[in-house]
């Protein structure tokens, strides 16, 4: 039995003594040793092995493994530009402090750089976005030690954010594994912060933004601070408290209006988790007195993108001297939301009303989550979203990676382009598992959000199509047909209810999706008030 082979089997073991349940394979040679050893583990019943053939989608289904979970999840790859694919999995991870271990494995320190196939420079490859990255020593014929494995897993998991291990390995790199012991998981020791207390006031607000799925205990505490306060919650999508007690309906749309603004100016605005997905809600949080924040996971960047904060704290703080004032709750009373008849709002209004609290829904941070806070109304389904970067890249295989460890139903609401890139994320072997997943995908030719932007005021309309817009004119029912997934076209909001119902609540187990034809967006619509933020 070689060195590699040995060393394989010990970082397996090591990842399932940090904690780690789900590992991501994509195949490889250099990464055979990690590879087959998980595949034993697996068949041990030790754990649960997933396989992809595209590296970035790989990173990204570790990546909703987690987020679902709220358990580190490990991705492993060969060597080479496989590695520099997982990039875009690392930063989501790093900006939303989610538990990612990556595992890359190399050639010896003395065969690089030598011009050898398949090879570039891997050590700290991720820059700043690893919480922890370390070049492993090469595993050598005695003993080798897998203790720094288990180390950065619970690093990880205790810091909320991805590590980077990088595995020399020398050949030969396949034998007989050897039986992997699977340790009972550590837990992360997690230090409990005791709350600060502040003066408060009768016109305070409550602004929650990017909450882990799983963190009802602090979703509960926001509601109890607020009810006790008399204080509005304002509720973006991914908080999970859309239709909860206590959240104004469509507050957040309610606040591109600037005449609302003016009425609501709070003295004092609490903020908690990531916020900012629309102008008038930037706008709103500089007009407040006082502004506070609480950063919910410890090493993402600061949640306050406006600097406006007096103090970013660890956990809810207490007020003090808070009297209730009857005619602000009055200030902050809404019509219900209503949607469209049929367009992007009437989709993720229908997709709210069809799913249960014991469902998941993944939603795209662009255009999808702005509407879906705006119309959602009553109890709805657990919310996820990449809000780390805000990008689109990965949702397919992100969604993926959620609905296999959510114990109920997982939707995914996606645009027509953040479904064309991931694609790759449907290219799942024919031996893994196909979870209770529904992509349901708004069609409307291009990249619709631009429009709402200054780019998309008809001063530009020379150039807007070409460089913003990108109409793909594709079938998409027919690309989701060739991978393999049951496509039902619709083109009314009553056509798109049916598609999402259940007869008899059956389990709807198996890949899925739904495409939303919507009418083409418009190129040429002046940017309005309530336009997401640029970068």
């Amino acid at each position: 039995m070689t060195a590699s082979v040995r060393a394989g089997a010990a970082v397996v073991a090591a990842l399932r003594a940090g904690g780690v349940q789900h590992i991501v394979v994509a195949p490889g040679s250099r990464s055979a040793p990690v590879a087959r050893a998980a595949a034993a583990a697996e068949a041990a019943g030790d754990l649960d092995l997933h396989v992809r053939l595209d590296e970035r989608s790989a990173g990204f289904l570790a990546l909703g493994l987690a987020k679902a979970s709220g358990s580190p999840a490990a991705v492993v790859c060969t060597s080479g530009t496989a590695v520099a694919n997982l990039f875009p999995a690392v930063v989501e991870a790093r900006c939303a402090g989610v538990p990612l271990v990556v595992i890359t494995t190399d050639r010896p320190p003395d065969r690089r750089g030598r011009g050898a196939p398949q090879t570039i420079d891997q050590v700290d490859i991720f820059g700043r976005y690893p919480l922890l990255s370390v070049d492993l020593p090469l595993p050598l014929d005695d003993d080798w030690s897998a203790a720094a494995v288990t180390d950065f897993t619970l690093a990880a998991s205790r810091m909320r954010g991805p590590v980077h291990l990088n595995l020399p390995l020398r050949p030969p790199l396949v034998g007989p594994v050897p039986e992997v012991v699977a340790p009972v998981p550590k837990a992360a020791d997690l230090d409990a912060v005791p709350p600060v207390e502040l003066p408060g006031a009768a016109r305070g607000a409550v602004l929650v933004g990017d909450l882990d799925v799983r963190d009802d205990e602090l979703r509960a505490a926001v509601l109890a601070l607020a009810s006790d306060h008399g204080w509005p919650v304002i509720a973006e999508a991914s908080s999970g408290l859309l239709g909860a007690p206590g959240v104004v309906d469509g507050s957040t749309a309610a606040l591109s209006d600037p005449a609302f603004r003016t009425r609501v100016v709070p003295d004092l605005l609490l903020t908690v988790g990531p916020f900012g997905l629309t102008r008038g809600v930037m706008a709103w949080v500089t007009s407040a007195k006082r502004h506070v924040s609480v950063r919910v996971r410890p090493r993402t960047d600061p949640p306050d993108p406006l600097d406006t904060a007096e103090a970013i704290l660890p956990t809810l703080p207490r007020f003090s001297g808070v009297r209730r004032d009857p005619d602000w709750s009055v200030a902050w009373e809404l019509p219900l939301p209503v949607a469209s008849e049929w367009g992007l709002d009437r989709v993720a209004a229908e997709v709210w009303a069809a799913l249960t609290p014991d469902d998941l829904l993944l939603v795209a941070a662009s255009r999808s989550i702005r509407e879906l806070a705006a119309v959602a109304t009553g109890s709805g389904p657990r919310v996820i979203a990449n809000r780390g970067a805000n990008g689109i890249d990965g949702l397919v295989s992100t969604a993926w990676g959620a609905a296999d460890v959510w114990p109920g139903r997982t939707v995914a609401l996606l645009g027509d382009l953040a479904l064309l890139h991931d694609t790759n994320g449907l290219l799942v072997p024919t031996t893994e598992r196909r979870p209770d997943l529904t992509y349901v995908v708004a069609d409307d030719n291009g990249g619709g959000i631009f429009s709402t932007l200054e780019q998309g005021d008809p001063r530009y309309s020379d150039t807007f199509d070409r460089v913003f817009g990108t109409p793909h004119d594709r079938d998409l029912a027919a690309l989701l047909e060739l991978h393999g997934v049951p496509t039902t076209r619709v083109a009314d909001a009553t056509a798109l209810a049916r598609a999402l119902r259940r007869p008899g609540g059956s389990s709807g187990a198996g890949v899925a999706a739904v495409l939303a034809e919507l009418p083409p967006r418009s190129t040429l619509t002046p940017p309005g008030p309530d336009s997401p933020p640029t970068t």
